[in-house]
């Protein structure tokens, strides 16, 4: 399938299903095409997620960057954990906060309306309860509904507990701890999941043997998910951008990266104006001048725009 067929069969079924929307196009260097996703929109809690295919990529990247308030590295790391293997994440703190970005993969020989609304409900189960270990608002507030699911945070891979879960531990608080959180889990019947959570398809019943929760039509993609560490999605981005060869005249000479959780870049220093792309996480960019807060950058494609400068550590 070529990109164009690809991005198609994609929002054909978004826009299908009653609970998917196409947000909006958005320009990324370095990608075949790339735009928002807000899973949920049937329930109270919608979620803003990235659709994107690297140029060249075999696979589909589902993607969301979350701002968690307080030193949660280990909460986020331990919930991460404990979702499917398909779901990865790179965790790290972010000054007084905790950065997550959060993504899935669907690869194209194996994608399908099925296998790729899944793997969007995943993420945006995995992402409601990253919201509630911070307590982050997300587009619509995350209330009770959201904070109980956050208290079975561990999924079904594991046989029941025995062990009956505090009931404080299912009450909205603006942060979850770790301990109550993984070290009592306690397991969702199929009638207790709230009719407005993003789950997408049913859970297994508990008696599910350990294996990783993957409905029987997904298990030909799940092999292609297993060999794929957190750290193949430090190396997408640079792959997607030939390396800079800097010319003898002082051509592009990249002295920095664009940070985990993305950069939004303006056509002028002047924040009334039109956003006009999303850097990637990771991508090298040239720091070409400053101005005040502002910061203008080339990519090394020659492409340039204005960037909160500060975010990088060039400007104050």
């Amino acid at each position: 399938m070529t990109p164009d067929e690809v991005k198609q069969s994609i929002t054909t079924w978004c826009s299908s299903d009653d609970d998917l929307e196409i947000a909006s196009d958005r320009f990324e260097p370095g990608t075949d095409f790339s735009f928002g996703l807000k899973a949920g929109t049937l329930s109270t809690a919608p979620v803003d997620l990235t659709v994107l295919k690297t140029d060249g990529a075999d696979r589909v990247t589902i993607r969301r960057s979350v701002t968690l308030t307080g030193d949660n590295v280990d909460a986020a790391n331990q919930l991460v954990a404990s979702r499917p293997g398909s779901v990865t994440a790179a965790v790290e703190r972010s000054g007084a906060d905790t950065t997550v970005v959060v993504q899935t993969y669907v690869y194209l020989d194996g994608l399908s309306k099925h296998t790729f609304v899944q793997a969007v409900a995943e993420l945006a189960r995995t992402s409601t309860l990253l919201d509630a270990i911070g307590g982050v608002e997300t587009a619509s507030v995350v209330d009770q509904e959201a904070a109980s699911v956050a208290s079975d945070a561990v999924d079904t891979d594991f046989e029941p507990d025995s062990t009956a879960v505090d009931e404080a531990a299912v009450t909205p608080t603006p942060a979850i701890p770790a301990a109550s959180t993984f070290q009592q889990p306690a397991f969702p019947q199929p009638s207790s999941i709230p009719s407005g959570t993003p789950v997408g398809q049913p859970l297994p019943t508990p008696s599910f043997t350990p294996q990783p929760y993957q409905p029987a039509q997904a298990q030909p993609v799940q092999p292609a998910y297993s060999p794929q560490p957190a750290q193949a999605y430090q190396a997408q981005p640079v792959q997607a951008q030939p390396a800079p060869q800097p010319s003898p005249g002082g051509g592009w000479a990249p002295n920095h990266s664009v940070p985990p959780q993305g950069l939004r870049a303006w056509s002028a220093p002047a924040p009334s104006g039109p956003v006009v792309a999303n850097l990637a996480p990771g991508l090298p960019i040239q720091v070409a001048e400053v101005r005040g807060a502002w910061a203008r950058v080339i990519c090394s494609n020659g492409w340039t725009g204005w960037i909160d400068g500060r975010i990088i550590g060039v400007a104050a």
